[in-house]
């Protein structure tokens, strides 16, 4: 089941989403991504945007997460998850439950999207993907997001207990959404900030909001160069001109569905969501999850 499951994400060329573009080439770990500076008033050093291919010389890469993301190839897997459908799952070389999820768009494939950057999940402690709730037309392999923010909460809280975490840390866990998943990315962090405290959000189909981001400690936006790039980069520049540290990475030569240098660029983001995240603006405590759905 996992060979013939994992043919079949394959067989998408890693497009997560049905939207008749080309598949982008297979990510190159240890591919250099360039970038471009961005302005910043957070006061928090953000100083670099990742992904302009013509602004080679305006930043160099990051020797450590490029070189962890590279070092051992891990593949993702299925995750029984009681009450809901199965998620897929990278999981860091200790095996530690992730505290960092994704979350695809409309007509998506979250397994798909998991071979675009399984390397560097898997060196920031893993990531468990879920898939839409709702059917995308006949085909099983895709599914749906609808846009229920509590709904998806809930999801969300039985995947992580499905893979071995019992409570949210202290310093909450990290959300990434690409297209619709970026909206509800911000749904899910205004209505609970002191759980999902730092937002990565790719592709979004609406301007990000500062007010729905206003309690996150960082945020990152990413686009395909193809895509949405003065959408997503205007978005981090007025996230953190509001005091929220973020920037924006650039993902090249793909368009909208897409990861293309996903192990370099995920990589960045992910140390960059480290560095940068702002102390906690809420009490840090650890929060007890539900565990399987009703």
């Amino acid at each position: 089941m996992k060979l013939a499951y994992a043919a079949v994400a394959l067989s998408f060329a890693l497009i997560g989403c049905r939207d008749g573009a080309a598949p982008p080439p297979v990510p190159s770990a240890g591919a250099a991504v360039v970038g471009v500076p961005v302005s910043s008033t957070a006061g928090t050093a953000n100083a670099a945007v990742v992904g302009a291919a013509s602004t080679a010389s305006a930043v160099a890469s990051t020797p450590s997460a490029t070189t962890a993301a590279a070092r051992t190839p891990v593949e993702p897997t299925r995750l029984r998850v009681p009450g809901d459908l199965p998620a897929s799952i990278v999981r860091s070389p200790g095996g530690a439950a992730p505290t960092t999820v994704f979350l695809p768009g409309v007509c998506s494939n979250a397994f798909a999207y998991l071979l675009g950057f399984p390397n560097a999940a898997a060196s920031h402690g893993g990531v468990v993907a879920l898939d839409g709730d709702a059917p995308c037309g006949d085909d099983p392999a895709f599914r749906t997001f609808t846009s229920n923010p509590d709904l998806q909460h809930h999801r969300i809280e039985a995947a992580l207990a499905a893979a071995g975490l019992n409570e949210i840390p202290s310093q909450g866990i990290t959300l990434v959404g690409y297209s619709r998943g970026a909206t509800i990315a911000e749904k899910l962090a205004l209505r609970w900030p002191e759980r999902y405290t730092r937002v990565v959000l790719i592709g979004s189909p609406v301007d990000p909001s500062p007010s729905f981001l206003a309690k996150t400690r960082a945020v990152v936006t990413m686009s395909c160069s193809l895509d949405v790039p003065p959408r997503m980069r205007e978005g981090a520049n007025k996230i953190d001109r509001s005091g929220v540290p973020a920037t924006y990475f650039e993902m090249p030569g793909c368009t909208h569905g897409n990861i293309a240098d996903g192990e370099h660029v995920f990589a960045e983001a992910f140390d960059w969501l480290g560095a940068h995240q702002r102390p906690a603006q809420l009490p840090a405590l650890a929060t007890p999850i539900v565990g399987a759905l009703d």
